[in-house]
């Protein structure tokens, strides 16, 4: 057991470096985070919670200071820390893998990312009131490296998976349910899977047309995605009929129509040049540019 000095003085810093993180000043929180770590290092057992705790506490300011190299380390003996206790206490061992599958994510070590996530899912479908959508963010977020990385097929059970989750938790016709279909629908028209990405791109916007008045965005983006898979079909006039809408639907919203709405109009462009029909892309084309820069 530590002296009771040491552990008086750790719980003194722990709560200063608290006080300086919420107020932001970060540096000065570092330096008493590294002082916390040697103390809690010589003061408690390799194996102390207070140790573990010191840890994710320095890994976590050097995130929020940019540095995500710097806190990996910190971070991962702190997780492996977690991970020995006898009695798995699974909503930290939860944060400290989801905070570790971010930073390998956004340094760009995909397996590691991968690996954490996976930890992380498991650890969170231990928790009765974990927020769906902290779980379908992390299955979205394979299921995006695994696209990235050239690995199709292993991706799809992620986005179902989460579309279970988020049907379950909020029944068949929330407007978050939607979105989940809609990167489902993308997926399948990647994959030339048309039949189910008509499938998943219909249910979205009929889901969104219920919820959403006529002008809203995503009702816009589900008619332009729906299009797309028609028109690799070959299905020329049901595609010319949602590109259409779609592109009313953005002009209907605002003045000044956003990016996807000038890749509407490229997409219709391309279609209508397969129908002989280039005067009218190219001048298409040029209206959505002239309302973008409105």
């Amino acid at each position: 057991m530590p002296a009771s000095g040491d552990e008086k003085l750790w719980r003194i810093l722990h709560d200063k470096l608290d006080t300086l993180r919420a107020s932001n000043r970060v540096p000065e929180a570092i330096r008493i985070g590294e002082t916390l770590v040697d103390l809690a290092r010589r003061a408690f057992p390799g194996d102390h919670s207070a140790y573990a705790l010191s840890l994710e506490k320095l890994g976590q300011l050097h995130d929020q200071n940019g540095d995500r190299a710097a806190a990996r380390p910190y971070l991962e003996e702190g997780h492996a820390l977690l991970e020995k206790a006898e009695s798995p206490d699974y909503r930290a061992l939860y944060h400290s893998a989801r905070r570790l599958a971010f930073v390998y994510d956004n340094l760009g070590e995909t397996e590691e990312a991968v690996r954490y996530y996976e930890k992380a899912i498991h650890a969170g479908t231990q928790l009765g009131d974990l927020p769906y959508s902290d779980l379908g963010t992390m299955l979205n977020n394979v299921a995006l490296i695994y696209r990235k990385t050239g690995r199709q097929k292993a991706a799809e059970p992620y986005y179902q998976h989460a579309l279970e989750i988020y049907e379950k938790q909020l029944g068949p016709e929330h407007p978050d349910v939607s979105s989940v279909l809609n990167n489902l629908g993308v997926f399948y028209t990647n994959e030339r899977r048309f039949a189910e990405a008509e499938q998943a791109h219909v249910r979205a916007l009929a889901i969104r047309e219920k919820v959403h008045p006529a002008t809203h965005p995503d009702i816009a983006q589900s008619k332009c995605n729906l299009a797309v898979v028609y028109h690799s079909k070959g299905d020329w006039a049901r595609a010319a009929e949602l590109y259409r809408a779609s592109l009313q639907s953005w002009e209907e919203a605002t003045a000044q129509p956003p990016e996807d709405y000038e890749i509407v109009a490229s997409n219709y462009a391309d279609l209508l040049r397969s129908l002989g029909k280039a005067r009218k892309a190219t001048q298409l084309e040029e209206r959505a540019r002239k309302l973008r820069r409105v």
